[in-house]
């Protein structure tokens, strides 16, 4: 058999392990445990993985998954310098978050009285969630650019857009992960520099906290250079910033890849890679991503009514508004990202046509790529 040991909050992963894997878990909230004797070990972005935090390597490990698609809380040369192989989940919550961006932007935009046709969103990042936002883009034929320039270096058939074009958008939406060197560091990409001068509506960051520097940012709210702000992620979680909180339009726990399907690909993703790597046999878990029938009250709901119906982002919204000033917040804060019942993303609820036929665009957010 071969020992696994996996945070306990990993979405049913038991059932996509093969029978040869013998699987224990841990809660984070107490630290790990000892690893003798267990040749993987899966974790989640709260859990963070470096010489400090483990400074004596198990000769038994051998691999390391993350079920996220970032992987910086992890020092993944410290581990493969041991023999340690490395795994993610890349792009398993892609559709989750680009349902987020585009849930926002509709809210934002009901409120705000905008018309998103005539707003030029700029994308910062265009991997597996990048592109996943701009075809949610595309479908309510909302003008994007994507900027990337790392990513045209290593794709010939990808052209990123210039500097100037992206910061020349209305609307910047991050979706990047988190370095601090190499030829393009991410960290504080949005900076005094690039804000200055420039004006947007809206800036959007789900990628990672340390992406934006908060403190800039609340400057250009403040001046009214930045008009508005959604933040689902802070720099220094689970600790976060209680101003950004209250200045923001929609502020969230780092839940815009939370969903149902999200998190089965994030154990499906994991186990399909262990799998591989000891030439194992997967089960079938197909019935797992099932749809489920949503029945609603015969009122005269509104599209914003709606949206909030189907996604959380409000309840979240003001949960971390409510625990913005406690002394315990940094506690509360993991208990929102992990005492809450995921959502069914939009392509999975079966809806009534009618109300398909009243409101495009939840007939646009249930369309399949």
């Amino acid at each position: 058999m071969i020992k696994v040991l996996a945070d306990e909050n990993m979405y049913k992963l038991d059932q996509f392990l093969p029978n040869e894997i013998e699987l224990n878990t841990f809660d984070p909230n107490n630290g790990l445990p000892e690893l003798d004797g267990y040749e993987a070990l899966f974790v989640r972005t709260v859990t963070p993985l470096n010489p400090q935090f483990i400074p004596k390597i198990p000769d038994s490990l051998k691999l390391i998954g993350t079920g996220s698609s970032g992987s910086d809380h992890i020092d993944k040369a410290y581990f493969e310098s041991h023999g340690v192989k490395m795994i993610d989940a890349k792009g398993c919550n892609a559709n989750a978050v680009s349902e987020y961006v585009m849930t926002a932007l509709l809210l934002w935009s009901i409120k705000k009285r905008k018309k998103l046709q005539t707003l030029a969103v700029g994308i910062v990042g265009f991997g597996a969630t990048g592109t996943a936002v701009a075809k949610q883009l595309t479908k309510f034929k909302i003008p994007f650019t994507c900027y990337d320039p790392p990513k045209e270096q290593q794709d010939t058939e990808f052209k990123s857009s210039s500097l100037e074009e992206v910061l020349g958008c209305d609307v910047l939406t991050f979706h990047v992960p988190l370095s601090k060197t190499g030829n393009y560091p991410t960290f504080h990409w949005l900076d005094e520099e690039k804000l200055s001068g420039n004006e947007f509506e809206l800036i959007i960051n789900t990628a990672r906290g340390g992406v934006v520097d908060e403190k800039i940012l609340l400057k250009n709210l403040s001046h009214g250079s930045v008009k508005d702000a959604i933040i689902d992620v802070w720099k220094n979680e689970p600790d976060f910033n209680p101003e950004l909180v209250e200045r923001a339009f929609i502020a969230t726990p780092h839940i815009a890849g939370y969903s149902e399907q999200a998190k089965l690909n994030a154990s499906k993703f994991l186990a399909e890679k262990i799998a591989t790597c000891f030439d194992l046999e997967l089960p079938n878990t197909s019935h797992l991503y099932g749809s489920i029938n949503v029945e609603l009250a015969d009122l005269a709901y509104s599209l914003y009514e709606l949206l909030l119906r189907f996604h959380p982002m409000r309840e979240y919204d003001a949960h971390i508004r409510d625990i913005a000033h406690r002394a315990d917040k940094q506690i509360l804060f993991k208990k929102l990202r992990t005492e809450q019942p995921y959502r069914f993303e939009f392509p999975y609820l079966r809806l009534k046509k009618d109300l398909y036929a009243s409101f495009p665009e939840l007939k646009k957010l249930s369309a399949t790529f």
